[in-house]
């Protein structure tokens, strides 16, 4: 890819050229009227009719003439780099373009996917807080059961271990597996299985 800086000095430069080409093709211009002028104006040589008189000054100006076309027709030549160079900007400019599009639906396939991203960061915080109040009311339900359980041991430890009349009972829930040996040992009042409870 062509260098931007190094082409606007380029074509800083040649933008130069061409202003100093228009002019010499101006001033070429006006010394072709003056030397068409002379050519127009000499006067036939007095012995040969066919020969013509010319002054110095004329045969100065017919040079200076032929010096500044070579000098303008040189720098005609120089003005082909311009073409080249507006050539390799073209190329560069299509490239270029062909560039920016391709970012451009990159650019467009980022944005899309960020949305997307966007809309499933949405969805998600979402369920996020739906599943928050779902914890939240199960840690309600478990702290409300937590305390049905203390109330309900403290009942059994009441009525059960009071007195003897309740032995049968207790018997009975141990026989079915309703309640085992740590059960039963909490609810004698077993002080380490009420720390755990309590935990």
């Amino acid at each position: 890819m062509i260098n931007y800086r190094e082409l606007k000095k380029e074509q800083e430069k040649n933008k130069k050229r061409l202003n100093e080409l228009n002019d010499k093709a101006d001033d070429l211009q006006n010394k072709s009227l003056q030397i068409t002028n002379i050519i127009d104006n000499l006067k036939p040589n007095k012995l040969n009719k066919n020969n013509y008189s010319i002054t110095n000054d004329e045969i100065n100006e017919i040079k200076d003439y032929i010096k500044q076309t070579q000098d303008t027709t040189s720098n005609l030549k120089t003005t082909n780099d311009l073409t080249t160079i507006l050539e390799h900007y073209e190329d560069d400019l299509k490239n270029h373009s062909k560039e920016v599009k391709n970012l451009q639906q990159r650019i467009k396939n980022r944005d899309n996917k960020i949305n997307e991203l966007e809309y499933k960061l949405d969805f998600a915080n979402d369920t996020i807080d739906e599943l928050e109040d779902k914890v939240s009311k199960l840690e309600e339900m478990l702290e409300y059961f937590k305390n049905l359980w203390k109330r309900f041991i403290e009942f059994l430890q009441n009525k059960f271990f009071s007195t003897d009349k309740y032995d049968n009972i207790i018997q009975d829930l141990y026989n079915e597996d309703i309640l085992d040996n740590d059960d039963i040992d909490v609810i004698q009042n077993n002080k380490s299985k009420n720390e755990e409870i309590e935990r």
